[in-house]
This record gives structure tokens, sequence and C-alpha cells, in this order.
């Protein structure tokens, strides 16, 4: 049109000169003056015809593109590509219009350095990364959902986090759920406890409580959950893991397998009210090789990351059961090799997975919020069912039946206002860590004149890894350090991994969405020491933690 516009106008300046030729011829102009009139008039012209071409062609164009859209619309197979929605604003974002299609590149780096006071098992200052991750996550054609996780901080397959895909249906009546269920495959945590499902980068504290020593991490395999807004059971089956010692068992071993299931219910959800409650279940069956494997799950308080008293690394953690009360009485499948006393005479002979049968733990879980304070809270138990015979006769006492147990109780105030009611994730909003609490939504973020938000948090936790037994604990350190053979296996029959009772005090700082600012003090108000450590016995250590979070 703008052409056609164009052609008009250099139409009327031709009619203009024209006019003009013939006044001037009129008024006796020159003749070499009429001659170069009428050669610019000529030269106007066959611009003229060029214009009103091109805009023929362009014309002719556009509707051809025109009929070309509509009959893509119309012919199955041939849909034009929808347009996309980019963000940066945390982390890479892509989404198709429709929603159907989804892709965010993310990641999370956490920078720590601190100080402690004497205690044998850890550095006295050390500064470092605690984690550097980066993830790819997103969904395809509405329904699939997929994520891959990596922490540099470990090499190999070592570093794999969080590995899965998953897919959601309607399969249930709206009068049960009007949410789709959501089934899982690959690695992930658990479904146990709430403090252990939720992100490093939203708990309150740097680390996760004492009592998760005692529940599990991430392991591969399949789940299955179910929910609405006010309540979901997650459950699945799962073996093992790539932050296992082994990630498989040798040939003609087996693995090691859980089965787990966690429900919560949140009757009170509002902008800043919030009443949540949860428990769960796990069901251990170990196998031959499971002491290769899971080190961590029969011995705990060795091996885990999760552990607040290890922060600063060390020789290792302050409460743990000793290896020589390892809780499968055996270090791998080949008890001919690894038997002593009697089980010399009887190893080809007793049941390969050692003196224990099966183990289960179980939790429980509340959590509230009113306006900027919040209440959060948990009790962790692991009870080990043992075969008392192979337990004698392969040198591992300690009874048939072992429990350990631990809670924490924590409290937070945001100084700004803000709430954690606001971002608990309920079904409807989070179907992967359902029951868990998202980041913190900033009042005034320092990006746009503000202090961000400013928390003031504290938590009582303790883990007991102490065991009855035929004899008191000073029996123990003294037979485990220097005893016969006969007292070693008296002493046996008490497994005395310590008890560790922690005060931390934590400050936190959000400047803007996706930084955290950290500092946590930790005192140990009561500690007796694990069987391997007794110089630790009546020790109270302190350590102070800074950490520098980013996320994306």
């Amino acid at each position: 049109m703008r052409e056609q516009t164009i052609g008009s106008k250099m139409a009327q300046r031709l009619s203009g000169g024209v006019a003009l030729a013939a006044f001037c011829g009129m008024v006796g102009a020159p003749a070499s003056a009429l001659a170069d009139t009428a050669s610019e008039i000529k030269a106007l012209k066959e611009q003229i015809k060029r214009l009103e071409a091109r805009v023929t062609e362009q014309a002719k164009t556009n509707a051809q593109v025109k009929n070309a859209l509509n009959s893509a619309k119309t012919q199955p197979g041939l849909v034009a590509p929808p347009p996309v929605f980019v963000s940066f604003r945390n982390g890479l974002f892509v989404e198709t219009e429709d929603k159907a299609f989804s892709f965010k590149l993310g990641g999370r780096m956490q920078i720590d350095g601190g100080f402690a006071s004497s205690a044998d098992t850890m550095s006295r200052s050390n500064v470092g990364f605690r984690r550097a991750q980066i993830w790819l996550e997103g969904k395809a054609y509405k329904d699939w959902f997929y994520r891959f996780q990596y922490d540099f901080t470990n090499s190999g397959v070592t570093g794999i986090r969080d590995a899965y895909i998953g897919y959601r249906a309607k399969l249930l009546p709206e009068e049960i759920s009007k949410q789709p269920v959501t089934f899982q495959v690959g690695n992930f945590f658990e479904p146990f406890s709430m403090e252990t499902n939720s992100s490093t980068s939203n708990i309150t504290f740097l680390e996760r409580a004492l009592p998760t020593v005692l529940a599990p991490s991430r392991h591969t395999g399949a789940a299955v959950t179910i929910g609405d807004k006010l309540w979901t059971v997650k459950t699945g089956i799962f073996s093992t893991s790539p932050q296992d010692t082994a990630v498989a068992p040798p040939t003609g071993g087996a693995q090691y397998w859980d089965a787990a299931v966690r429900a919560t219910y949140a009757p009170i959800q509002e902008e800043d009210k919030l009443l949540h409650l949860g428990s769960s279940f796990r069901y251990h069956k170990p196998e031959n090789t499971t002491a290769a494997t899971d080190s961590a799950f029969l011995r705990p308080g060795a091996g885990t990351e999760r552990e607040e008293a290890d922060v600063l690394g060390g020789s290792g953690t302050w409460t743990r059961v000793s290896a020589a009360q390892d809780l499968t009485c055996a270090a791998s499948g080949s008890l001919a090799t690894n038997a002593t006393g009697l089980g010399l005479l009887s190893a080809p002979f007793v049941l390969k997975n050692g003196c224990l049968k099966y183990a289960y733990s179980y939790g429980f879980e509340a959590a509230a919020s009113y306006g900027p304070v919040s209440l959060q809270g948990e009790y962790i138990a692991t009870r080990y069912e043992r075969d008392p015979l192979n337990a004698l006769l392969l040198g591992n006492g300690g009874g048939s039946s072992l429990q350990y147990s631990g809670y924490y109780v924590q409290g937070s105030w945001f100084l700004t206002g803000e709430s954690r009611a606001a971002v608990y994730g309920s079904y409807d909003k989070n179907f992967f860590t359902p029951g868990t609490f998202g980041p913190i939504q900033i009042k005034d973020p320092v990006n746009k004149g503000g202090w961000g938000a400013w928390e003031l948090a504290a938590r009582y936790s303790e883990i007991n890894l102490n065991n009855g037994g035929l004899v008191d604990g000073n029996f123990v350190y003294a037979a485990t350090a220097a005893g016969t053979a006969a007292q070693k296996a008296l002493a046996s029959t008490a497994t005395l991994g310590g008890r560790q009772d922690n005060l931390t005090i934590g400050l936190n700082w959000y400047p803007v969405n996706g930084f955290r600012l950290q500092a946590n003090w930790t005192k140990a108000l009561t500690l007796v020491a694990p069987s391997d450590r007794p110089y630790l016995n009546g020790e109270h250590p302190s350590l102070f933690l800074a950490r520098a979070n980013v996320f994306w």
C-alpha cells in the first residue's frame, strides 16, 4: 500500500511537470530546458512502472503465504511451529505458547567457609564448594516430564543426583482427586521425611538435621503419587544408588531393595497460615552384598553427607556405628573369608546375608506457620531385626533387635514479614516432592530498593545410636581399645555408635531471588562418643559456618 501511495504522488508530480512544460512553451522557454524536462518525465514514468510491478509481485507473495498457513492448519501433519516464550529471569527457560513443551537449564552453587573449636574428627577451619550442580528439566507433550542433575564436587557416576522421567495421567474420579496421578522412574529421593525431601536451596539451615542419617537418600527405582491440594500419598520400590560404595553387586550376588511410602495432610493452607502433618515408612531387605554397596545404611552416621555434625569434614562424624559393629556382620558375601571364631566352622552353611534379616524405618513430621513465624519438627527411627545365632557365629552380637532414633525441633522468624506458608508446595503445585517448601517470596528485594528478606532461626536436634547389650559403655570402650577376644565378643553384644544433641542458631539473608547468604553456629550440648573414639566422650565442640548460596 505504501508503494502504491508513492506511485500516486509521483504521478501527481508528473502531471504538474507536464503542465509546467506547457506553460514554459507558451512563454517561450528555451528548447534545451524543455528537452531536459521531457527526459525527466520519461524516467519518472519508467520508475512508476517498476514500482507498480513490485507492488503486484508483493501482493501475490503475501497471498501465497496466507494460503500456505491456512492449508497447514487444515491438513494433518502440516502444523505451523508455535511461538515460544523465552526467559532468563531464573535460569534459561523456554516454553511453547500452548505450554505443551518446556525446557529449563538451572544450577546451584554453595560455597562454605568456617572454623571450629577443638575436635579431632573435623578440620579446625575450611573453605570450599559444598555443592556445584547443574540440571536440565522440562516437559514434553504436556504430560511427560524429565530432570537430570549433576554435582561436580563428585566425579563419574557418583556425581549423578536426580535423574528421572515422569508421566501424569488423570486416572482417579474427581470425588477422590481432581489432580492427575504421577508416575516417576529413575534416581530420586525415596518418599521419606519432609527434611530429606526438601531441597538444600530451601531448607532453613545449612545442613539437614541429625535424624536424617536414619532416612533413605536418593535411590534408583519407581514411584507413584496420588493426592490433591490437601493430601498426598507417594510410594515406590528402590534399589541401588549412584552414591553407593558400589553401584552393582559382583557376579553371583544380589542387590538390596527398599519399599517406601510417605503420606501428608495439610488442612490449613492460606497465604500466611499453614498446618502440615505427615508420616513415613520404609522397609529394607538386605542381600549378600549390601554391606559392600550400602554401608551407610548398615553403619548409621558413617558415610552420610547430610549430618550437621560433619559440615567441616575431617576424619569423620562425631556419632556413628563403628566398622567393628557393622549390622550385617559381614563385609561381603564371602563369609568363609570374613568369619571369625566359630564362624570358621559354619560359614559355608550360614545365610549369605549375614545376621541382618530385614530392617524398617518410620517417621512422623509436622510443620506450622502463622505470619512470619514457623515451626517444624520430625521424629525418625530405624529398627534392625537380626538372626542372633548367625550374629554369634559371625562374632557380632548386639541382640536380635536394634533400634536407633533421633528427632529435631526448629523455629524461624522472618524479621521482614515474609511467610513460609506462602511457598508451601501442595500436590497441585509440586507433584514430585509434595509437602515441602519452595523459595521464599521476598517482599522488598534489594534490586527494587529494599532490604531483602531477613530470617532468624534456631534448631535443637538429637541422634542416638546406642543400643543395649550385656555390658555398659565403659566396658565397650575398654574392650574395643585393648580387650581380649572374649572381652570383645562380650562388648559386641552392644552397639555403641554414640549419642549427640546439638543446638544451632542461624541467620539468613535473601537479597534477591536466587541468592541467599547464611550463617550457622552449632554447639554440641551432649556428646557420647562411639566405641572406636572414646577420647571424644564428654566433649562439647562448637563450629561456625557461613555459606554463599546461589541457585537459578
